[in-house]
């Protein structure tokens, strides 16, 4: 079953799960510092949100840690599309890693300083929003020539084209659920529950937006019918969980959603690569013939097992006594 099947199926599969994991990460990153500003400008001893903001920096690493296999897998499987899309948008694109600079130490200050928290957070929210926009834009831009020459020929680094709004508007929503899924297994009782309604408000906006894109004549690939058949599936199954974990939020909920929303992502990672598929271009000789993947596997292995052993450290780390946020 596509994309298990075929030439460079191992390249496409590595790309869609490593993409995945990235999704999560940057997800929790962008729907914590969106739900930690609100409740900072509501309340600012909300117990989710003080996790939150300890937790931020670190997820943002990880997440960045994360992005560079599927960004090598992208620029494998597209080098010619990826880099003309690049060059197209020019310094407008390049303005990327300085936003995530910027993001970066945003969340350190909020983190550190109560008086600017506020200002910061909402910094860190603008720069993330900003950088996923700009993604969202990279991935069409990609698969439009027409749009090249255009953009060339009249000076223009913004990408203009309609369906940005809602793609981004589906990822969105889609990070406002994984922020709420993973944010479960540190929560209980009431937090919960605040948690199942921000996670299916999230479904709620990514369907209002893919409903966007079906009116503007969206369509799924023929090939990846079956992936959006189990993506649908899967959201099915989700929903029960979070209705579960609603009326029981002490129960088995939260494993539900879980593996119900990662079958959910990833299948709908394979439906956003579809279109692509037919654009992929046979690789150099040289490239072919280079390999690389028992070194990729063993790296891989060994980055998985210190970002747990990090993750363990932390986590087993008894908090300094003392409040240093009120000297700030």
């Amino acid at each position: 079953m596509w994309p298990f099947t075929g030439p460079g199926a191992a390249w496409l599969v590595l790309y869609v799960l490593t993409f995945a994991l990235h999704a999560v990460f940057v997800s929790y990153v962008v729907g914590g510092t969106v739900y930690a500003l609100v409740q900072a400008v509501r309340k600012p001893d909300d117990a989710i949100a003080e996790r939150v903001r300890d937790r931020l920096p670190f997820m943002l690493g990880c997440g960045i840690t994360a992005g560079v296999a599927p960004l090598l897998f992208l620029q494998l499987l597209h080098q010619r599309r990826f880099y003309t899309a690049n060059l197209v948008a020019g310094p407008r694109w390049g303005a990327v890693v300085p936003a995530l600079i910027v993001g970066f130490y945003a969340l350190y200050l909020a983190k550190a300083s109560v008086r600017l928290r506020k200002v910061a957070l909402g910094v860190g929210a603008g720069c993330f929003v900003f950088v996923a926009w700009s993604w969202t834009e990279i991935h069409l831009l990609m698969e439009d020539d027409a749009a090249w020459r255009a953009m060339y020929a009249a000076g223009r680094r913004v990408y203009g084209e309609a369906s940005v709004a809602p793609r981004l508007l589906v990822w969105l929503g889609a990070m406002a659920t994984l922020f709420a899924t993973v944010s479960l297994w540190w929560a209980s009782g009431a937090e919960r529950r605040r948690l199942v309604v921000i996670g299916v408000a999230g479904r709620a906006v990514a369907a209002i937006a893919c409903a966007w894109l079906i009116a503007r004549g969206a369509s799924t690939e023929q090939g990846a019918h079956g992936w959006l058949y189990l993506a649908l599936a899967a959201l099915a199954v989700e929903a029960v969980g979070w209705g579960w974990t609603w009326v029981a939020p002490g129960g088995a909920g939260p494993l539900l959603v879980t593996g119900a929303g990662t079958a959910a992502l990833v299948a709908a990672a394979v439906v956003r690569e579809a279109p692509r598929i037919a654009l992929l271009e046979p690789p150099r000789p040289a490239a072919a013939e280079a390999g690389g993947l028992p070194l990729f596997v063993v790296t891989a292995l060994a980055g998985a097992a210190a970002i747990a052993w990090i993750v363990r450290t932390v986590a087993s780390t008894p908090p300094e006594s003392g409040d240093g946020d009120e000297r700030s």
